[in-house]
């Protein structure tokens, strides 16, 4: 999250939609009741407008309608559904009906409604106006401000709060309105029936609202246990493309920001961030041979920006980002609001965020003929950008000296090498670090991985020993490690058992060298050989990873915020986990696509008295393929870092196709 200008958008949204809707309500209630509550009204929308399941008919046309069923219209969008029936409700917080309807009207020609909600009766997040179809499907919105429309974004995001277990009635109703409203700003498309439509938007925009959901019906935390000075640091991959024109990239980018948190009361969070160096690299082109290379490095600016979060009992703090448009010469950017959510360890000040981002480019217009291009031009559409970050923040000490900075570390790194006629190289290396206190350390044992994908398209992998080595590290009072990590610079936490040492090198000659190396690396502090116990306890899953495969396909892969592992004993484990995967299929020119499933499986597990843990898993959908997930435990437990790797026919370690970076954050 090196800066909200980052944020991106989910590549061209398509979803969609059919509703049916009839008044099946024995009740009474009206709204021409003598009354002098609150007025509410909106619009009420479906796709193709009046459908037929949805105007009042004779039982003549009842019955001419059983034996000629009327063609369907094609669906093209949400229209206005008139003289649908609206009715007013209680709901419990499963979303069942609580008493009678409150009140009840019928929707315009032009499908809007006005109701009046009887005196007495406060809007709140249980109170609900619907619309019910032949069928018993609904469509409802929550009554939380005066103008209420129905349609199929109010409808999922009650179901959101329902199956959260989120506590209606107490809900923050400018909150409510402030998530509908940002729901809204996302680019939908209606396309087919409810259950299409209802499946699409968990797909495409379910991670913003579950996020928001949480954080609107999670108690609010204590601010002041997490207010400090933290330092992040992220490895962000992406892949673009070019809507047809033949041409896409496969991008890296690595950054490090300070972070100042401060309480500002109720659970809100002071955010004051300051961008640190960061480097940018895309390889970009065709399986031709001429794809080129181009490398950004950026050294600190010091340019600050200010916000606020909301940071919940459960440990996770909620930054939100808005909607935004960005002009860039002959091209534009829209960014749909993002909501990101770290996730706190149990027993120190980290934060881990897996973040998913994507951008639509158009091309631009100018618009005010003033010979410099200023907006989007909606109708021609350029292409598609998707990025995944795993980021993490670190409390930074106040008076660290190198004596703090001592025992045995596990590393795990994952670095990605961009290299003209070359192609792209993914490395992923596993090693012990002991250091002695005294500003040395000694790299010893382990295993390096790499996959690469030459400038057609072919992969090969290698499985080899790292060097090992020694040096001299100098550690600033700040936990700022100066002397690893390059100009990004590496550091530590103020309990000093977590290291991150992001790293980038590259050069532009333009001369068929050019190259971009960006590297990151991260450290836990190991126990002493004596394993701590893992039995019981669950951990939130962050996983990012890079497949290139045989055909050319390329996947950027990554875990949902749900994911989680439960150890049941010290030998097994249970993974729930949203595996999402933004492809290329055929090769780097090929457009972007997105495939997702759920992943739920049993892991054999191995951990030593000095930390290595392991864990590993037979190929969910029964084929031979093999997960393994292999790096460390730290020393109370509570966080793990590994190296994930998936051979597709189980034949041995140099057959894998699948390469990455897995956190594990133990929830409380």
């Amino acid at each position: 999250m090196h800066s909200f200008k980052r944020l991106a958008l989910l590549s061209a949204i398509t979803a969609s939609l059919a509703v049916t809707g009839c008044s099946n309500s024995s009740s009474s209630s009206d709204d021409t009741a003598d009354t002098t509550g609150t007025e509410v009204g909106g619009k009420v929308t479906a796709p193709g407008g009046m459908v037929a399941q949805l105007e009042s008919r004779s039982p003549l046309e009842v019955a001419v309608a059983f034996f000629v069923p009327g063609a369907a219209a094609a669906i093209t969008g949400l229209e206005p559904v008139d003289g649908a029936d609206v009715e007013l409700i209680r709901v419990d917080n499963a979303g069942n009906q609580v008493g009678d309807v409150l009140a009840r009207t019928t929707t315009s020609i032009t499908g809007d409604y006005t109701l009046t909600v009887p005196d007495g009766t406060s809007l709140a997040g249980n109170l609900i106006v619907r619309i019910t179809g032949s069928n018993n499907q609904q469509l409802r919105s929550q009554v939380v401000d005066q103008e209420v429309d129905i349609d199929p974004i109010s409808e999922f995001v009650l179901q959101k709060f329902i199956d959260r277990g989120a506590d209606l009635d107490s809900l923050e109703t400018d909150k409510v309105v402030k998530l509908r409203g940002q729901a809204d700003e996302f680019d939908l498309t209606a396309e087919a029936d409810l259950s299409s439509m209802f499946a699409k938007l968990d797909e495409e925009i379910g991670d913003f609202v579950e996020g928001q959901v949480d954080s609107i019906s999670t108690p609010e935390g204590d601010v002041t246990e997490i207010a400090g000075d933290f330092r992040s640091s992220a490895l962000n991959l992406e892949l673009h493309d070019s809507d047809g024109q033949g041409f896409g990239s496969f991008a890296t980018d690595t950054y490090s920001d300070d972070f100042t948190f401060t309480d500002n009361g109720d659970g809100e969070v002071g955010v004051t961030l300051s961008a640190n160096a960061s480097a940018y690299a895309f390889l970009g082109g065709a399986d031709d041979g001429s794809a080129m290379v181009e490398y950004f490095p950026e050294l600190a600016d010091n340019e600050t920006e200010s916000f606020t979060g909301t940071y919940s009992s459960n440990g996770v703090l909620t930054l939100d980002g808005e909607f935004e448009e960005d002009i860039d010469g002959d091209f534009g950017f829209r960014h749909p609001p993002v909501t990101y959510r770290l996730q706190k360890n149990t027993e120190n000040n980290l934060f881990f965020l897996l973040a998913q981002e994507a951008a639509v480019r158009y091309r631009t217009i100018d618009t005010d003929e003033d010979g410099e291009k200023d907006a989007v031009d909606p109708d021609q559409k350029d292409g598609d950008e998707v990025m995944r970050s795993l980021e993490y923040f670190a409390r930074l000490p106040e008076n660290a000296t190198n004596s703090d900075l001592s025992g045995d570390f596990g590393l795990i790194s994952l670095s990605t090498y961009l290299e003209e006629g070359a192609g792209i190289r993914v490395e992923s290396e596993q090693s012990t670090v002991n250091f002695d206190g005294a500003g040395n350390f000694t790299l010893s044992g382990g295993s390096l991985l790499e996959i690469n994908r030459d400038a057609t398209g072919g992969t090969t992998t290698l499985s080899s020993t790292p060097d090992g080595g020694s040096g001299s590290i100098t550690l600033e009072a700040d936990g700022t490690i100066s002397d690893i990590g390059g100009p990004a610079n590496g550091f530590i936490n103020d309990t000093f058992d977590f290291l991150a040492v992001p790293d980038f090198d590259g050069a532009n000659p333009n001369d068929g060298t050019d190259f971009a190396d960006i590297q990151h690396t991260l450290m836990v502090k190991l126990p002493d050989g004596s394993a701590p116990s893992l039995t019981d306890r669950t951990y939130r899953v962050f996983l990012l990873s890079v497949t290139f495969r045989d055909n050319g396909s390329i996947f950027l892969n990554n875990t949902g915020f749900d994911s989680t592992v439960t150890f049941t004993n010290e030998t097994a484990a249970e993974i729930t986990a949203d595996y999402v995967s933004v492809v290329k299929s055929g090769g780097l020119a090929a457009e972007v696509g997105k495939e997702t499933f759920a992943l739920d499986n049993t892991l054999d597990v191995s951990v030593t008295g000095g930390g290595a843990l392991s864990m590993s898993a037979s190929q969910a959908s029964g084929g031979d393929g093999v997960t393994t997930m292999d790096g460390f435990i730290s020393h109370d437990g509570s966080l793990g870092v590994l190296r994930t790797s998936f051979d597709p026919d189980g034949t041995g370690p140099v057959a894998f196709e699948e390469l990455g970076l897995v956190v594990l954050v133990e929830l409380p």
